[in-house]
């Protein structure tokens, strides 16, 4: 069977793009309405919510979770490991979570732990490496909240 046939068969109301230029692992928690495109990666302990949008090259590893209605424009990257640890036999992935509607710009980082806090907005190109309040613009390297 087919790479994509797979995908479409564990995930059948999932809207994928291109699912041969992705690596999207079967055994991912991806809720239904959501729209994943090319050249994505989501690991086997990511979880993803209920009607996400998942632009191109967005990479989500193990530890990741995103919350129903998250927006990740293209190339956002998660981390999971904030100490890039050397023993590798001891290392577990750090969880990080996303609440929900919260909208990602394109080429923004975030750093393992992180919790993105409901409805925020993270600006393009922003390194995120600190909780995001609920509501909350945060712009920059590294990302700061912007005056409301």
């Amino acid at each position: 069977m087919k790479k994509e046939q797979k995908l479409y068969d564990r995930f059948p109301k999932v809207k994928f793009y291109h699912p041969k230029l992705s690596n999207i692992s079967l055994a991912a928690q991806i809720g239904e309405g959501t729209v994943i495109h090319s050249h994505v990666s989501i690991h086997d302990t990511a979880k993803i919510g209920r009607n996400c949008q998942i632009e191109a090259g967005v990479f989500i590893p193990n530890g990741v979770t995103l919350e129903d209605g998250v927006f990740c424009a293209p190339n956002v990257v998660f981390t999971n490991d904030p100490t890039m640890a050397v023993e590798r036999s001891k290392w577990h992935p750090t969880a990080t979570l996303v609440k929900s509607g919260a909208r990602i710009g394109a080429n923004a980082t975030i750093r393992a732990g992180v919790v993105v806090g409901t409805n925020s907005v993270i600006g393009c190109g922003s390194v995120v490496l600190k909780d995001v309040p609920d509501g909350a613009t945060v712009v920059g390297n590294p990302a700061r909240k912007m005056n409301s």
